[in-house]
């Protein structure tokens, strides 16, 4: 134990970092940067292709939804009202219902 160490502990402040350990953090700390903007790109291009999918399968989509709303309207009502009680209600109601 150095002269500085000991009077580092015997004053309650943690030793100065050493050159290698600030060098392995930088580096560290620019590789996570890295992979969370790899991610982020791959996250969006996947993003812009789910779009472009249901951009072209649009017109399908709204003849399948003009022929299911009608019988679909009261369910979507009551789920409607379901969550906004949920969500009014705060962590009591939550608790009641097992959820949080």
């Amino acid at each position: 134990m150095t002269l500085d160490d000991q009077l580092s502990a015997f004053l309650g402040e943690e030793p100065q970092q050493g050159r290698a350990e600030v060098f392995t953090a930088e580096v560290m700390k620019a590789v996570e940067r890295r992979v969370f903007l790899d991610r982020l790109a791959a996250m969006a291009a996947g993003a812009v292709v789910l779009a472009l999918v249901l951009w072209a399968v649009s017109p399908a989509l709204n003849l399948m939804v003009r022929a299911i709303a009608p019988s679909l309207a009261p369910v979507c009502g009551g789920l409607v009202f379901v969550a906004a009680i949920i969500m009014t209600g705060g962590p009591q109601v939550w608790r009641r219902l097992s959820i949080g």
